[in-house]
């Protein structure tokens, strides 16, 4: 046994030319005390280390302090970050230095370049762990800044060069009291630490040291429901065959598992589901929002749903063939019209018997929802066949196109009519790169760039009169509950969405979000 107390924890701390060699040593020899290990981290540009020059300062008597050098073997492409309990940023231009890009080539999106700094992936990784301390003293803010959605709200305090820069991205700084000493001038807003300079580098490390503590007495989440869960309800999942958003998909039926709720799969033709490669990727930038909006572990989980060869992949494979289940209407214009639609009608009703197994229907967005379900007549019958019985229809971002097109061929208005809906709005609307894919991780050949119709104002049409589409641009999430309807705007509002789906199935909720 130790009396130390952080024995066995682990600290990066990120170094580049231009450190300060005091407050390093304070990292090595107080968290040493501590009994934490700690760790030097730095980019190294494909070498296998490399040596850091320490900035020049005049110590007490004014005389120059000779340059110190430190020698880097961990490269920051290579660390990964929750594997430690802090990070800690250097102070002073180490963070600049760090988050330097090489000039992006014409037609990128410049945003996204700066981002690609890989200190600056490294702190997005980390960020996105509660569970690791993050420190950021004096200038270090710098690697926060390119990614503006993880300081907004937050309560900082940095070097008065950079508050522009904080303030922009939405950070709240807290400034100190009046007469604080700069060595107190540290803030600690939940698992991130900042101070205004280097001189609070003590009292900065004893706040991380009090973060790694509260971090350990935290239970760690459970993610995954007990298999043995006894199951009650069943819920049929609607899915592209050309590209679903791995979220979209994963974070409802997350939560209907916790719920213990059954869920079956339908496709347009029975083919296994695939989603589509960038909603499996955490560094991908979405240029509408200018940030990465697939958290590193929502992009393991669906990777592991896209992989038939996982145990939760397996569950895409042979899902139930909709163009088996519901009859084709015919064309207006076929020979004996008249018989066949009676024909169609009959087997219409028996199709939609089999609706009564399932307690609501969910459909899953992304763009390969554009192609295969928004104007997909057999997936209008589906619905159509929910909302007779009034049962819930819930619908995430592209999934929800479906709805507004479903309507009783007599009446030819859609089942929308005066409800209350949200869906990708136009400030989500991409002007280029939707593309489809036709087998697990196969691109196909075909780039359809922006959405080929604007689903807000789909959505406004359909809701009128007497209903509103809701696009709640700006909020972090959006879902609308208006029985039996409830749609959720876009990949953010997935595990809302089932979540809600959950409550009007257990609870009887009939209205939420507007």
């Amino acid at each position: 046994m130790t009396d130390k107390p952080l024995s066995g924890a682990r600290v990066a701390v990120l170094v580049e030319s231009q450190y300060i060699p005091s407050e390093l040593r304070i990292y090595q020899e107080r968290f040493a005390q501590y009994g934490a290990t700690v760790d030097l981290v730095s980019r190294l540009w494909g070498n296998d280390s490399l040596r850091f020059y320490s900035t020049v300062e005049p110590d007490d008597s004014g005389s120059a302090q000779p340059i110190e050098w430190v020698e880097v073997g961990l490269d920051v492409d290579e660390v990964d970050p929750t594997g430690y309990d802090a990070v800690i940023a250097m102070a002073n231009y180490t963070t600049v230095r760090l988050r330097y890009v090489d000039p992006p080539p014409p037609g990128t999106l410049p945003a996204a370049a700066v981002r690609s700094a890989p200190a600056v992936r490294f702190f997005q990784r980390a960020m996105a762990d509660p569970r690791v301390v993050k420190a950021a003293p004096c200038h270090a803010l710098w690697l926060l800044t390119p990614s503006p959605e993880l300081l907004a709200g937050r309560r900082v305090i940095c070097h008065p060069v950079v508050l522009a820069d904080v303030l922009n991205a939405g950070a709240t700084y807290v400034p100190p009291p009046p007469g604080t000493p700069e060595g107190e001038q540290v803030v600690v807003d939940g698992d991130l630490v900042t101070s205004s300079s280097w001189h609070a580098t003590e009292r900065l490390v004893d706040a991380v040291r009090d973060g790694i503590l509260a971090a350990r007495e935290r239970p760690v989440p459970q993610f995954v429901p007990p298999v043995s869960r006894e199951r009650t309800g069943k819920v049929l999942m609607v899915v592209s065959e050309w590209g679903y958003w791995g979220e979209e998909l994963v974070g409802p039926l997350r939560e209907l598992d916790a719920a213990g709720i059954a869920v079956d799969f339908v496709t347009p033709t029975g083919k296994r589901p695939n989603a589509i490669p960038v909603s499996m990727d955490a560094d991908f930038f979405d240029p509408p929002l200018q940030r990465k909006i697939t958290s590193e572990q929502m992009a393991r989980w669906a990777r592991e749903m896209d992989d038939p060869f996982t145990e939760q992949g397996a569950r895409l494979d042979y899902p139930i063939n909709l163009a088996d289940w519901f009859p084709e209407r015919p064309y207006h214009a076929a020979p004996q019209f008249v018989r066949l639609m009676e024909v169609y009608h009959r087997d219409l009703a028996r199709a939609a018997e089999r609706v009564a197994e399932y307690d609501a229907i969910l459909l899953v967005g992304g763009a390969g929802a554009i192609v295969d379900l928004g104007n997909n007549q057999r997936v209008h019958d589906l619905v159509l066949a929910f909302h007779r019985v009034d049962k819930p229809i819930a619908a995430v971002c592209y999934g929800g196109i479906s709805l507004a097109f479903a309507r009783d061929m007599n009446e030819r208005r859609s089942i929308l009519a005066g409800k209350h809906v949200t869906g990708h709005c136009v400030e989500y609307d991409y002007k280029d790169g939707t593309v489809f894919v036709e087998g697990r991780n196969k691109p196909l050949d075909f780039n359809m760039g922006p959405a080929p119709y604007t689903m807000e104002f789909l959505m406004r049409d359909a809701t009128a009169p007497g209903g509103a589409f809701h696009g709640n641009f700006g909020r972090p999430t959006s879902v609308i509950v208006d029985y039996p309807f409830i749609t959720g705007r876009s990949i953010q509002d997935s595990a809302l969405t089932g979540q809600k789906l959950i409550e009007v199935l257990r609870e009887g909720l009939r209205r939420w979000g507007w």
